[in-house]
């Protein structure tokens, strides 16, 4: 996928990875629902707790970019994200790290941006060094999240990167 090269489409992915991010970290919640093993439990409390940091470190560089923080779903993304029920853990973790190499990938194309549409957005030098040594972790984050969820699924699946 060749580099971003428009400050608004990164603005918009920026703005959906916050959303996504947001809607994954809710995983805490389906505790509750979910009649699961521990390892799966322990999986989704990984799972979880790292999307809510992600959230805020995400939602950190929208308003040092002074991006509006999405209150409502962005365009583009569906309003509900995952729906478990009735669906084994496998079948969940399947559903999960769909999302999981959707928010790797994202991250990716942030990284790769043109480097001229991310200076428009973050001027400080400092703060483009943090930005991308943010997007570093962010991405490292993301494969480990891909990683548990295949453990999780077991067996052999098809996913593309």
């Amino acid at each position: 996928m060749p580099a971003i090269k428009d400050k608004e489409v990164l603005i918009a992915l920026m703005q959906k990875m916050y959303w996504l991010e947001l809607q994954m970290e809710q995983m805490g919640t389906w505790e509750g629902r979910l009649e699961m093993m521990d390892d799966n439990l322990e999986a989704l409390e990984i799972l979880s707790h790292d999307s809510d940091r992600h959230g805020s470190i995400v939602e950190k560089w929208l308003k040092k970019a002074s991006i509006q923080i999405p209150e409502s779903t962005p365009k583009g993304l569906p309003n509900h994200i995952l729906n478990f029920e009735g669906l084994s853990s496998p079948e969940m973790f399947s559903m999960i790290v769909k999302y999981e190499i959707l928010a790797l990938n994202a991250y990716k194309d942030m990284k790769n941006a043109d480097p001229d549409v991310i200076k428009a957005l973050f001027e400080k030098e400092d703060d483009l060094e943090e930005f991308f040594e943010d997007l570093e972790q962010l991405i490292r984050d993301e494969e480990k999240h891909a990683s548990i969820c295949k453990k999780q699924i077991g067996g052999y699946m098809k996913v593309k990167y």
